[in-house]
């Protein structure tokens, strides 16, 4: 159990640096994961015919496309909620994933909502409302990253179904190929509409590089890695610990951009409520087994 947590940390560490490459990327927020997911389905497209010896039926595939779908709106939001304010801020606003999967995944799975989750998922929305007041200026950027954290937890939880029917390679395959879909059809249509400066896909060389960064190691290690994690520890357990995302974001963000990430007094306190549930979950979890049942 130990292990998987620090590998799962260590996820949480590579996701931190994808919202780094995002604001250092020129490309728009929608060519971005069009490009991040070509190239990831890509690798796990060929892993899947090489490693994959059963094949799924098209009605499974299309739900795990379909889920697929939701990660590449989730990443519409995610990215776009930063460049919207700042990485800080956009990548807290992600944390409120942990109360939503709360709620979520008992009901998706028919059980009654368990207090001990309820009342840390409350504590880290409680730590976004401080925020909140704080950073008014930011309302737009906030009410996008709230909607990305709803598309991250739905996300999740519908994952804990399939980890228990495929393999890693096939779900990555399938999801980043549906999320790339997603991508595409939003583009086409941006650019039927005459908004190319919004569907821009150019980019230059220093973006290729990030982008390949940002397709290999933020998203074909880690999500291989996080599917399997899945079958051993709940979705909101690891929701939870990906609330460590914007504590490592802040500090790689601090270390590239500088001032421009300094935020007011009450976003740090926000963010040490967000902390203080992850400390807590670890302590309930590892110390008080009772309180979980």
């Amino acid at each position: 159990m130990k292990s998987d947590y620090l590998r799962l940390h260590g996820i949480v560490l590579l996701f931190s640096l994808t919202a780094i490459l995002g604001k250092l990327i020129s490309v728009s927020t929608v060519g971005m994961v069009l490009y991040r997911t070509l190239l990831a389905s890509l690798v796990f497209g060929i892993l899947y015919l090489i490693k994959t010896q059963t094949r799924i039926n098209k009605i499974e595939a299309l739900k795990l496309m379909g889920v697929g779908a939701i990660l590449g709106v989730h990443w519409f939001c995610f990215f776009g909620s930063a460049r919207l304010a700042t990485v800080s801020l956009g990548l807290v606003t992600m944390s409120t994933t942990a109360f939503f999967t709360s709620i979520i995944e008992p009901i998706s799975q028919k059980k009654s909502i368990q207090m001990k989750e309820l009342i840390l998922g409350l504590l880290v929305v409680f730590g976004m409302g401080i925020i909140f007041q704080f950073e008014q200026e930011h309302a737009l950027a906030i009410l996008v990253g709230l909607i990305g954290a709803i598309l991250a937890s739905i996300y999740s939880v519908a994952n804990v179904h399939f980890t228990k029917k495929f393999k890693p390679i096939t779900i990555n395959f399938f999801q980043l190929s549906g999320a790339y879909l997603i991508s595409l059809l939003v583009i086409v249509f941006r650019l039927n509409t005459g908004a190319i400066e919004i569907a821009s896909i150019n980019f230059t060389k220093i973006d290729a590089l990030y982008l390949i960064i940002l397709s290999l190691l933020c998203t074909v290690l880690p999500y291989l890695e996080l599917v399997r994690l899945l079958k051993t520890l709940s979705a909101f357990s690891v929701n939870l610990v990906i609330n460590m995302e914007p504590i490592y974001g802040i500090i790689l963000a601090w270390l590239v951009f500088g001032a421009e990430e300094k935020m007011t007094s009450g976003f740090y306190v926000g963010s040490g409520l967000i902390i203080l549930s992850l400390i807590l979950n670890h302590y309930w979890n590892t110390k008080k087994p009772s309180l979980t049942d």
